[in-house]
């Protein structure tokens, strides 16, 4: 099954910040000729070409708005102090007219691209750690996969909000999934967009689960020990 798949195994959290450094322009000179020239006959070999090339894919690129999950503001309902600090970006999903950022603390916020400013935090809970993103296009909604501080962060637990709530500032406004499978280690979640299915493997019972993306009824399960792996065509 090719598929987005998070598995039920806490994340460590850093407050590390990355900033990138101001790239180089390159020669305007050079062309195909001598680019294809250093990469056959060249000392540094395919890893230059590489280089260049990946200058120029992106040359053009401009800069168009800025975007900041961290808002000491608005962390005080936060009960974790680590969710609290300023931490990189892991995931970034656009639906639509609205990009949401996950930070790898575990706080995921939502932003408006045509007003330019953030909306809402997707954490309605003080001690959620949000694991994984998944725009769900068959009902234009968004999935969050998240472990509880209360839980020992060892469930994992599915929420879909509308995008339409969100976009009015109310990520509460979802319902939780998969509720009566026990998602903990090893068990998983899997999103397959391609096929429109949802698999989820219950370690504790054993089972792997199929679920329709569209409105996540049970298609069918399979309860063997010996199964290894599950694809879907």
């Amino acid at each position: 099954m090719e598929g987005k798949r998070v598995a039920a195994s806490p994340r460590p959290c850093s407050g590390r910040r990355v900033v990138a450094a101001k790239r180089q322009r390159v020669d305007a000179s050079a062309n195909c000729v001598r680019k294809l020239q250093r990469r056959e006959i060249g000392t540094s070999g395919n890893r230059a070409f590489n280089i260049t090339n990946s200058q120029e894919k992106f040359r053009n690129f401009q800069l168009q708005e800025e975007f900041d999950t961290y808002d000491p503001k608005a962390h005080w309902f936060l009960k974790l102090q680590f969710l609290k600090k300023r931490s990189k970006i892991i995931e970034i999903v656009a639906a639509r007219d609205i990009v949401f950022a996950l930070a790898q603390s575990g706080v995921c916020a939502a932003f408006s691209r045509e007003a330019n400013k953030k909306i809402c935090y997707l954490n309605i809970s003080p001690d959620e750690v949000i694991r994984s993103l998944f725009y769900n296009k068959n009902n234009d909604s968004l999935i969050t996969v998240s472990v509880y501080a209360s839980d020992n962060f060892s469930s994992l637990k599915c929420r879909t909000t509308p995008i339409e709530y969100i976009r009015r500032g109310q990520p509460d406004a979802g319902f939780a999934l998969f509720e009566s499978e026990s998602l903990k280690w090893p068990g998983f979640v899997e999103f397959d967009d391609v096929n429109g299915k949802v698999l989820t493997y219950s370690a504790q019972d054993g089972i792997y689960k199929v679920f329709d993306l569209k409105n996540y009824t049970l298609l069918y399960s399979i309860s063997d020990e010996h199964v290894q792996e599950i694809k879907i065509r």
